[in-house]
């Protein structure tokens, strides 16, 4: 039989618009399997109809859904959606299992987290002695000489002046090495490394980094924004079958956990037509956004990036969108001191010398900042923000209230991410420009970096109002939240939305973070689906379960409803569908396993 596409709704059959227009407007709980039209009965044949589970809708809960070429065609009861199978449909009896909309993840790196999983992985939180530990079993797999690339070290861990390339140098001296930080802002790399990138003590810090230095002013292996690419610049580049290796094994991880459609943080000329490959050949499954990183500075970097941005379209697909435009502002908020805050940090030492910047690195000045953002909004382009300090997020509103004013309103929700310190003067301002906001969930919560890094470099005082998520609600602006994996080491959604309801560890702990932020899990899930779809542009298909929909939703094991909250980050998801197709199943995943 012919298909016919209209408004929302696939219909295997020619059929009377009247007959799917009443049926849409009468809100029935299941959408009839036969209809008389005239002297003609019109079946309705789904293909998938998931029944007897806990179905979460707009107007409540429901028992079964009804799907027709990957659009919702039925929500409702078991016994009036079972009516409508046919001997093409295929049935899932759900047994009491929870079905949610999609989760949406607002910032990942995704070739990062791929390639992290090859590399010489350190704990988390890992002391001195768990580090050396861990290099000398990678570099066992080494020939001398090739380079060891890993991470991620939490600074807190060191006593002062015990975090040296000479550490590094004792433990593996014929091989060059490179970790990330926590925040993978920083590396810390050895004697050898900085031989092969050149860096002596005559190297000058580059603009928006920092190489820092011993007593003698000898570089001593930490290198800071854009000092670190100094280094990564030189490592030996990975190859497309390596790319597509690990952008497949991240996207898959990310299905197992019901994220069915993210962003992209940082897309660069290397990756990009990796990328869109990928979404082409049916191989990365999600709704991907794709955001272009812009360099402001004139040298070869922005003319990379402003030649990729004139090329995006070349490699937009169906399920990849290249129209997001990224722009780092600062750095993180930790003993780097590289996030750009209003008020100095509350760790810089008044005696002796304290090179790191008092009030942190605010990466682009603000006239060329109004003018970029200006233009890329001007031409229909959303921003991504990097910033993490409450002056950096405050220039990135600024910018954008300069381009409302040149273009008018109407135009992209450009986002700020991360958004940790956020003056209270500025949290309304978000809504009435019409942007949103990213938070960072796996943040918000007590961690190494917050409890120690964070904690001690900013005070207490404003560690009270970190990640300002309840605040930005309350005014009524689009609030989203981004992982930052592979920067943290997990990307599942249900840690983030149980830590925006406790801020304490998950499962529970006696210390917290920020419990004035606090959120209702109601909201919580909310920002995880609904919200996540608004900000990638995409609420008018997903976002919920209801008649008229894409059918990218989930099934868990429990309903994280009737779990103590305490519980919400054990959820597991038992399967994961975009566009009614089964792209993920647990019990399929766990049979592999066991051969």
């Amino acid at each position: 039989m012919k298909k016919i596409l209209l408004p929302g709704v696939h219909i295997k059959a020619s059929v009377s618009l009247f007959v799917i227009v009443l049926l849409m407007i009468t809100g029935k709980s299941a959408l009839a399997r036969s209809a008389q039209v005239g002297d003609k009965t019109q079946i309705f044949e789904p293909d998938l109809v998931l029944i007897n589970g806990q179905i979460k809708t707009p107007s409540g809960w429901q028992e079964a859904v009804a799907i027709s070429d990957g659009v919702i065609v039925s929500v409702g009861d078991t016994h009036t959606v079972s009516a409508m199978v046919s001997g093409e449909s295929e049935v899932i009896d759900l047994k009491g299992s929870t079905v949610l909309p999609g989760m949406h993840d607002m910032h990942v790196h995704p070739l990062f987290a791929g390639m992290e999983q090859s590399s010489c992985g350190l704990e988390p939180g890992a002391s001195p002695l768990s580090i050396a530990k861990a290099l000398r079993t990678c570099v066992a797999d080494k020939k001398p000489g090739e380079w060891i690339v890993g991470g991620n070290w939490v600074a807190a861990v060191f006593k002062p002046g015990e975090q040296t390339r000479e550490f590094l140098d004792k433990v593996v001296p014929n091989n060059p090495v490179l970790l990330n930080d926590e925040a993978h802002h920083s590396v810390w790399v050895n004697s050898m490394a900085l031989e092969r990138a050149g860096i002596t003590s005559a190297t000058p810090d580059p603009e928006g980094g920092i190489i820092e230095r011993n007593a003698a002013g000898e570089p001593n292996g930490l290198l800071r924004e854009r000092a670190v690419g100094i280094v990564a610049n030189i490592l030996p580049p990975a190859s497309e079958k390596e790319k597509r290796e690990a952008l497949i094994l991240s996207t898959n991880i990310m299905l197992s956990h019901g994220i069915t459609s993210f962003m992209v943080a940082s897309v660069r000329d290397t990756n990009m037509g990796v990328l869109s490959a990928l979404s082409e050949e049916g191989l990365i499954k999600q709704r991907v956004r794709g955001c272009l990183v812009w360099s402001h500075a004139p040298d070869d970097l922005n003319s990379i990036s402003e030649a990729l941005i004139r090329a995006r379209e070349f490699y937009a697909r169906p399920r990849f969108a290249t129209d997001c435009i990224k722009i780092f502002l600062d750095g993180v908020p930790t003993e780097s001191h590289t996030a750009a805050m209003l008020a100095p940090y509350a760790d810089t030492q008044t005696m002796g010398k304290d090179e790191r910047p008092e009030r942190g690195l605010l990466f682009i000045p603000q006239p060329v900042l109004d003018a970029a953002v200006a233009r890329f909004d001007g031409q229909g382009l959303h921003i991504k923000f990097h910033v993490a300090g409450d002056a950096s997020v405050q220039s990135a509103i600024n910018a954008v209230g300069v381009a409302r004013k040149t273009n008018g309103l109407g135009g992209p929700v450009h986002h700020v991410g991360h958004s940790n310190f956020v003056s209270q003067a500025d949290i309304p301002r978000v809504g009435e420009l019409q942007m949103a906001w990213e938070f960072s969930p796996y943040i918000w919560y007590p961690t190494p970096i917050t409890d120690h890094d964070v904690r001690r470099a900013v005070g207490e005082e404003r560690m009270k109002r970190f990640t300002p998520i309840k605040e930005a609600l309350d005014t009524g602006a689009l609030v989203t939240v981004g992982s930052d994996w592979s920067v943290v080491p997990s990307v599942n959604p249900w840690l983030a939305i149980e830590t925006m309801v406790t801020r304490q560890k998950p499962g529970g702990s006696s210390s917290t973070v920020g419990v004035q932020e606090r959120v209702s899990l109601d909201d919580a899930i909310k920002i995880m689906t609904e919200n996540g779809a608004r900000l990638m542009g995409h609420r008018d298909k997903v976002g919920a379960i209801e008649v008229g929909m894409r059918a990218d939703i989930i099934v868990t094991e429990t309903n994280p409803y009737e779990v103590p909250v305490e519980q919400v980050h054990t959820t597991r998801v038992k399967m994961t569908f975009i566009d009614g197709e089964k792209v993920f199943d647990s019990a399929l995943t766990s049979k592999a396993g066991a051969n």
